[in-house]
């Protein structure tokens, strides 16, 4: 199966979510959305997303990222703010959380050998697993002990997002699709593989490096090597589990390897892109836009400068006006240089599949 039958069942499911109410009300508050993003619920979204929260790039996820934004005094904007209408908000993105959360671990439920998955990125403490913050789509604590794997769709979700039985049975079409689509896709076959692989001695290997990163990542270890800062405490632990995927070698590291590939294709796919498409509906057009740059390497990266008033949020989706990119691109990094006549220098991952896939709309003037 392709890439694009990925892609057209994220779409699917999108369109599926895009049509709830509740989903409908959560969006239209969201600052991109909003015809005034400077007073009520856009405008204090809009000033954390100033501040530093990626209420753009991962509306989906934004629950804990609110709460703690909405802790810090500095941040507070004196703008007009209802508090009820504030509370209702926040309650309608944590009931859309806890369905989509719910989704991304039934879906993982799916991936070859379940529960009973040795890799290092699942060892505890690692950016995949702990529970302070992490830009990672994070397994949920206990989840692979919650039998997802015997379970034909996502439990609760569907009441969770207050569907009606129509919304339903669309919502359910919708989530077994991209589990078969997920399933037949390359990295998940190459993690099946993979796990076919593993011998005795490759499985002591990846034991011996999850009780090594249990070890470094315990909360003694992180708080003495890293300090009191988010950032700074999500970054060690990258870098701890980079150094311990180093030292792997032969079937051990083929598998951590393929493991990263698959569940990242999750994060990417049913929850990045998705969160996209259901939220803010198609990709942006990007017109007039020049240097255009490919970084080699599998996962294909492609630069550019843009010339246009338009101000990019990471995580939209776009669409290059370009016969070199003919594929939807995940916008990953902006360098404006202010007060400047250089345009703006843009990053973005191409999504290999999605030529013509979806249709783009010129930025609203």
């Amino acid at each position: 199966m392709t890439d694009t039958a990925v892609w057209q069942a994220v779409s699917q499911q999108a369109d599926a979510w895009a049509a709830l109410p509740i989903v409908q009300e959560f969006a239209h508050q969201l600052p991109r959305n909003s015809s005034d993003p400077t007073c009520g619920v856009p405008g204090k979204l809009q000033h954390m997303q100033a501040g530093g929260a990626d209420v753009s790039g991962l509306p989906l996820r934004l629950s804990r990222e609110v709460h703690m934004f909405d802790q810090l005094p500095n941040l507070a904007p004196d703008i007009p703010l209802d508090p009820a209408q504030w509370g209702a908000w926040r309650q309608a993105a944590a009931r859309i959380e806890a369905a989509h959360r719910t989704t991304i671990a039934w879906l993982r439920s799916r991936m070859p050998g379940y529960p009973q998955l040795p890799a290092p990125q699942l060892a505890p403490g690692t950016a995949l697993t702990t529970t302070e913050f992490t830009r990672r789509l994070a397994w949920q604590p206990g989840e692979r002990a919650a039998g997802f794997q015997m379970k034909n769709l996502p439990p609760q979700a569907t009441s969770t997002l207050q569907a009606t039985a129509g919304q339903t049975r669309t919502l359910q079409e919708s989530a077994r699709a991209l589990a078969a689509a997920l399933q037949a896709s390359q990295p998940w076959q190459q993690l099946a593989a993979a796990r076919q692989a593993l011998d005795e001695a490759s499985r002591r290997e990846l034991t011996a490096a999850r009780a090594r990163l249990k070890q470094r990542l315990s909360g003694a270890a992180v708080d003495a090597h890293a300090t009191s800062r988010v950032l700074s405490r999500h970054n060690y632990r990258c870098t701890v589990l980079d150094e311990e995927l180093a030292t792997l070698t032969g079937p051990a590291r083929q598998f951590a390897d393929a493991f990263d590939n698959a569940d990242k294709l999750v994060e990417l796919a049913a929850s990045d892109v998705f969160g996209q498409l259901a939220l803010y509906g198609g990709p942006l057009l990007v017109q007039n836009v020049t240097d255009i740059d490919f970084e080699p390497g599998t996962l294909r990266h492609v630069h550019f400068s843009v010339d246009t008033d338009h101000w990019f949020n990471t995580g939209e989706l776009i669409q290059i006006d370009d016969p070199l990119v003919a594929d939807t691109c995940h916008l990953i990094s902006t360098t404006v240089n202010f007060g400047s006549a250089i345009a703006p220098r843009l990053t973005a991952r191409i999504l290999p599949g999605t030529a013509s896939l979806w249709r783009a709309a010129a930025p609203r003037a």
